[in-house]
């Protein structure tokens, strides 16, 4: 397509006329589009949100194809992490507030001997678990990531 003055050429992606099969450069997007998922916690989350953009935009033109599933789970990875991110931020932001409130507040029962701010760091208790939690879903974070990263090199459906 010829360069018009003003106006941007579309970005086109090649796929093979005949069969509806989409082509190599498809399956660069998708391979590209890991790789962004992959380095995403290094990069602050700024490459999670140019993937998920690209996902949601190319997954309707692979409708029916083996990277569909690909996209599919691109998808799938990025809001599962991001709804966890967001509930254990808001948990902890909570259980945090809810602490200094029962360790400062006066009329807490049995003050100055302390069972307000006993009660208050017993959320503390459950950060083990929060972090095992948190250890495991980054685990199957990279392990999803990779196997179909892996998946996509081999031409194969996630």
């Amino acid at each position: 397509m010829p360069y018009q003055s003003g106006i941007l050429p579309a970005m086109e992606i090649e796929t093979s006329q005949n069969s509806g099969v989409p082509g190599d450069s498809e399956r660069l997007m998708v391979l590209l589009a890991y790789g962004l998922l992959l380095v995403a916690p290094a990069m602050g989350g700024i490459t999670a949100l140019i993937a998920i953009i690209m996902a949601h935009v190319r997954v309707r033109h692979t409708t029916g194809s083996w990277l569909e599933s690909h996209y599919r789970n691109l998808i799938r990875v990025f809001w599962t992490m991001l709804v966890y991110v967001l509930a254990v931020a808001a948990l902890v932001t909570i259980g945090a507030g809810y602490s200094l409130a029962a360790l400062f507040w006066p009329f807490s029962p049995g003050w100055p001997f302390w069972p307000g701010a006993m009660v208050g760091f017993g959320w503390a208790m459950l950060m083990p678990l929060l972090g095992l939690l948190s250890f495991a879903l980054v685990i199957w974070y990279y392990w999803r990531l990779l196997a179909g990263f892996v998946r996509a090199l081999d031409d194969k459906g996630f």
